[in-house]
């Protein structure tokens, strides 16, 4: 082939590729493999890089029992009360109840104390002195004191009182599952022993999946049902529900009487007069709705007190003790002291709790 300048220039042809072929399918490799080939051992190195491995259980205290409760997100309430004052265990020690929010940790412990249990809050909001008195209360052994927490409670909490730990939300995440769960069965040796319960909702089952097959093994896709009797449970769902209207009603005038202190404190500091009418005002001073809910709420306290002065039992006996269910029931009572509210120490409960308010 004639150059530019008229010399001859030699052009080798030996690795001229034909027009349609893959020129880099032809090319050797150092190790003597086609990059054809070197591709599709690639690929095979990456697949096997991305299987999933199989999934090991996760590590837990050797004494510590799993268990689950699937029920819907608004009988949550219910079911929890119902195990902690109707089962053998629910009621044999300290219980932490862990919650995903501040908002639901308030919520569900006003709840207990208006049910008459002497339960405490912990979250990150509150002052030290009390979270020092929530975690002081699970230290008495055999004790009913419950504790409704956020996960600031889920790590580096070393009671081996606590008997129970209830997920009242399921944990987002299996190490904050983990973490939960270890709050009981501390110690060593026989003595360290727990129970975890989880409380299951429709919408958390994907999340509560993930946890059950980190902490059994994979494939498994569930903790153990937890069996609460259906009549207990009924005879639960009644008081919970007087205890709901207590609550949000209670919720209502408690956030009137605080703004109405911070425009008087804010009036005050500037030195002006505080008009009534910017006063804000409880559920009396509402619709006729609301008025209608304030009666509702003195109604429920009146009844849920009254029903809380008598056990929960499976069978109700009239002026005499008999019938089929009477074993049964004394056999129960053996086992779980049935937990009752004396009317008077409610009362003063209520002052006090109102004071503290106010």
């Amino acid at each position: 082939i004639a150059g530019a300048m008229g010399e001859t220039k030699v052009v080798d042809l030996s690795n001229v590729v034909p027009e349609g072929t893959n020129q880099q399918s032809k090319k050797p490799s150092k190790d003597g493999k086609s990059d054809e080939e070197g591709r599709q051992g690639s690929k095979k190195g990456k697949k096997e890089k991305d299987e999933p491995k199989p999934i090991t259980a996760a590590r837990l205290p050797p004494g510590l029992s799993l268990g689950e409760i699937q029920c819907a997100q608004r009988h949550k309430d219910s079911h929890l009360y119902a195990y902690l004052v109707t089962t053998q265990q629910g009621s044999s020690g300290p219980c932490l109840v862990f919650c995903n929010s501040i908002a639901a940790v308030r919520r569900v412990g006003e709840t207990l104390k208006t049910l008459g249990l002497p339960a405490k809050t912990l979250h990150a909001q509150m002052a030290q002195k009390s979270r020092l008195a929530a975690l002081e209360s699970l230290k008495t052994p055999k004790s009913r004191a419950i504790v409704v927490a956020t996960d600031v409670a889920a790590r580096g909490l070393d009671i081996a009182s606590v008997s129970t730990v209830i997920h009242y939300d399921v944990a987002r995440m299996v190490d904050t599952f983990i973490h939960r769960a270890g709050r009981t069965a501390r110690g060593v040796g026989e003595k360290a022993v727990g129970t975890s319960i989880s409380l299951v909702a429709p919408a958390e089952e994907r999340e509560h999946h993930k946890i059950c097959e980190a902490v059994k093994g994979s494939g498994v896709r569930t903790l153990g049902q937890v069996h609460v009797d259906g009549r207990l449970l009924s005879a639960a769902q009644e008081r919970v529900s007087l205890a709901t209207k207590i609550v949000a009603c209670n919720d209502i005038e408690s956030q009137a009487t605080k703004k109405n202190k911070w425009l008087r404190d804010a009036a005050e500091e500037a030195g002006l007069e505080l008009d009534d009418d910017m006063m804000e005002g409880g559920l009396l001073d509402g619709d006729q709705r609301d008025r209608q809910r304030f009666l509702e709420a003195k109604r429920a306290k009146i009844q849920l007190r009254e029903l809380l002065a008598v056990p929960i039992r499976k069978q109700r006996f009239g002026k005499f003790l008999s019938g089929a269910g009477l074993q049964d029931a004394i056999a129960t009572e053996k086992e779980v002291k049935p937990y009752v509210v004396d009317p008077s120490s409610a009362k003063r409960k209520n002052r006090m709790r109102k004071r503290a308010r106010a």
